[in-house]
Parts: structure tokens; sequence; C-alpha cells
């Protein structure tokens, strides 16, 4: 009978996704209702009862987070989808402080699989957009989520093969990892994949920018939480339990540095209060990092101790440059995906496309990608993706032959610094948006425009 199904509410402005989702969900065999705004959506939950509402984040009366909340004051229990495609560090925060759980909201999948299980322990769900940066804080992930992430780690040459393997190794140990990789290849994603298939994947995963520590409250929190506790007890007490990354450590100020090596030696030494209360430190350390770790000790800009208690294991994720082989499954991969984000027919990529990738370095490697090929999606009127539809940078004066082009060869640093001046002159000097647009933080961006400035005085 239809009053034993559950009631699965949308609330979107735009209506051919609503009415899309709407029959996807009468598929599975739940009830959907529809709502245009957040203020329908408020009427509705008054007078027809609701167990799961999914919610989009931007809409022009009431954003999707005040919706949630006037909902969940109408219906306390209610389980909640955030669903968003336009991240934001504010937003990021205010699903932390809802205790929501993460995904992306590109692997629809995913969503699919949250609301076939909704009935599951957790309150609140968020489809995670795809443009968050590496290093932003991240909430807890449902068990689905590790085989979701491995399944995205796409690759089938030699590296990648081998990457897989170890990450499905390191899983099983409980060790501290070092990630080594270059902007944009997937280190937070390995980090999340590594998490997810081990035995803390019911657990939270919190990751943190080490550049921004000096004003993340939260961190230090956290470490406090971690730490000895002051007074005359001295005995370890955890309040957090699950993985924690540390991104960017290369960037993790000297006294936070000093705080890690006294919670490593805590964990290390399975310290438990004298009345036995206490639980042992149930957290799993993994760093990355852009940087030659080892280098930047031997300059005496990094703590030797904690480097040496943080590299039991070293992982290294490959440039994107030296697996090219890969390219045509990624792009494949990405315009499935865009496809279906923005309701397009692409089929193909011209051959043109595929010589401009063989020479191009991708300084920003998959996640620059990514972007090219959703850009590329958006702007194409037809089915197969052409030159033209890529960005400026890799077709010079926008000539489709560019491939046959005899180009000046320049260094990573100084494509990279040609990137990040492209970024900002399109977004007219918006550091905020440009920091998107990199996928970087804002905070990354700024140490990146200093050195740029400083080579230049």
């Amino acid at each position: 009978m239809t009053d034993n199904k559950k009631h699965i509410l949308l609330v979107d402005d735009e209506e051919r996704l609503l009415n899309s989702m709407a029959q996807r969900i009468l598929l599975l065999g739940f009830v959907p209702v529809k709502a245009s705004s957040g203020i329908r959506a408020l009427e509705i939950a008054k007078t027809t009862r609701i167990d799961l509402a999914i919610v989009d984040l931007k809409m022009p009366d009431m954003d999707g987070l005040v919706t949630i909340t006037k909902l969940k004051e109408l219906v306390p229990d209610l389980k909640t989808v955030l669903l968003t495609g336009y991240g934001s560090e504010k937003a990021r925060q205010a699903t932390e402080a809802l205790g929501a759980m993460y995904f992306e909201k590109d692997a629809m999948a995913g969503l699919w699989d949250v609301i076939k299980n909704s009935g599951k322990e957790g309150n609140v769900f968020v489809i995670n957009p795809p443009s968050a940066g590496v290093g932003m804080p991240l909430e807890t992930d449902t068990p689905e989520t590790g085989r979701q992430n491995l399944s995205r780690i796409i690759g089938e040459t030699p590296e990648m093969q081998r990457l897989l393997k170890n990450i499905r190794r390191l899983s099983e140990l409980d060790c501290t990892i070092i990630i080594h990789g270059e902007i944009g290849t997937g280190k937070e994603l390995a980090a999340r994949t590594i998490h997810q298939l081990g035995h803390r994947k019911n657990q939270r995963f919190l990751a943190f920018d080490c550049g921004c520590f000096s004003n993340d409250f939260r961190f230090r929190e956290l470490v406090s939480s971690l730490g000895p506790q002051s007074g005359d007890d001295k005995d370890m007490q955890t309040r957090f339990s699950g993985t924690i990354l540390l991104d960017h450590i290369e960037n993790m100020p000297a006294q936070t540095q000093q705080d890690m090596i006294q919670i490593l030696n805590h964990k290390q030494s399975g310290a438990v209060s004298s009345d036995g209360d206490a639980p042992p430190m149930d957290v799993r350390f993994i760093a990355a990092t852009q940087k030659d770790l080892g280098k930047k000790v031997g300059q005496g800009r990094f703590s030797r101790e904690l480097y040496q208690k943080i590299r039991a294991i070293e992982l290294e994720i490959p440039a994107l440059r030296d697996r090219k082989e890969d390219i045509p499954i990624l792009c494949r991969y990405f315009v499935n995906r865009f496809n279906q984000t923005f309701q397009k027919q692409i089929t193909s990529i011209s051959d043109d496309v595929s010589a401009i990738f063989d020479i191009y370095a991708f300084p920003g490697n998959i996640r620059e990608l990514r972007h090219i090929i959703e850009r590329a999606v958006i702007l194409a009127d037809g089915e197969v993706i052409e030159p033209r539809h890529l960005p400026q940078r890799l077709t010079p004066a926008g000539t489709p032959g560019t491939a046959d082009r005899q180009e000046p060869f320049l260094s990573l640093h100084e494509m990279e610094q040609h990137h990040i001046l492209s970024a900002l002159k399109i977004t007219d000097n918006n550091k905020t948006k440009a920091a998107e647009i990199l996928g970087i933080s804002r905070a990354a961006l700024w140490r990146k425009l200093r050195i740029i400035s400083q080579k230049d005085a």
C-alpha cells in the first residue's frame, strides 16, 4: 500500500531536474513529493508525511541550508539531503554543524544508494559539490563511499594499477601514511578511500589544510581533545574517532608540529586513564604533501622528529603527464558524468582535441582535466567536443591546429604561473573565484601569488 511507502520530498527550482528525479524515485519504489521552492516545501511538510527530503542548495527564495533547518524544526527526525553543484566553505561548515555525511554530487549512483538505504543511521546526508578543493573539511561518509571512491580512482596504466593495489593493502594496516603527489592528482581521494576500506569506515573522516591552521579553531579544539589533558588529570581522553588527513603538511606551523609530536607520542603509547574509563586514541593520521619533506627537514623548515614519526609508509600518486595513456578513459568518465549533470548528449572528443591533450602537460593534473571537460560539455552545441570548446591556454589564438604548432617549451613552474594568472584574469582578479577554478584553497593561492611577485621583483 502507498501508505507504507516512504515519502521523499524533492525541493528544486529547476522543473526538468525535479521531474527527472521524481520519475527515478518512483521507480525505486518510493513516493515522490515535489516542491519548486523552500517556502512550498515547508507548506507541504506541515500537511504531508515526509520521510526524506532532498533539497537543492541554490534556490531564489530560500537556500537549501535554511530550508533544511526549517524542515527539521517542523519534523525533528527528518532525514535530509543537501544537493548542490556549487560548493563553498560556508556551506561545508554549515553541513558540518548539522553532522552531515559527505558525498560528491557527480556520483549520482551514490545518491540513489543513499535513498535506498535512507532508513539506516544518520539524519543528514550531503551530496558534496565536485568543486570542493583539497584540504577542505570533510564530514562523515557512509560505508558505501569507499567502494565508490575506489571505482573513481581511474587508470589502466601500470602506475595506477600499483597505486590501487597499494591503497587496498594500506587500508588493512593501522599506520601513519604520507601521500605524495602534485596538485590535483587525487591525494584526498586516495586518503578517503583508504579510510573507507579500513576498519574505521563507520567513523568520521576529517581533512585539514595545514596552511590554514593559524585560523582553524576547529583544529585547535581537536588537538586539545586528542592531546594530554591539563591540570592534575594527565590521562588521554579521546572525543574523536576516525581518520584525520593533514593536507599540505609541509605548511604546518612550527607550534602545531610540536602539538602533533605529543599527540603521536600518546597514540603510540596507547595511553589510557588510571581507572580504565578513557579508551586509547582511536585515530589514524594520513599526511599529504606536494613537497619533498625530507628536503625541507634538511633545510630546517620541518621538524625532523615529526617527519620520522609520520613516514612509516609513503604512497606516491603519479602525475597525469606520466600516465597519458589514461587520458582517453578519464575523458570518457568525465564526459559521461557531465552529460548527466548538464543533460547533454556528448558522444566523443575530436581527434584535434586528443592531439592537444597529448602535448599538454596538465600542471593541474586530474582536477584540471576535469574542469576542462566540464567547460567543454557546457559549451558544446553538438555531440563532439572540438578545440573551440577548450580554454584558450590550450589553443593559443583559438586555432584548431594547435597540435601542429611549434610552441616554446615551458617549465612546469611557468605553466603553473600562466595558469594562475589566467584564472585571475577571467575572474577579474577575484581571488576566491580563481581559487575555486584552480581547485586550491584561497590561502594556497595567496602563497603562490606571493612567490610569483617575489620572482618578478
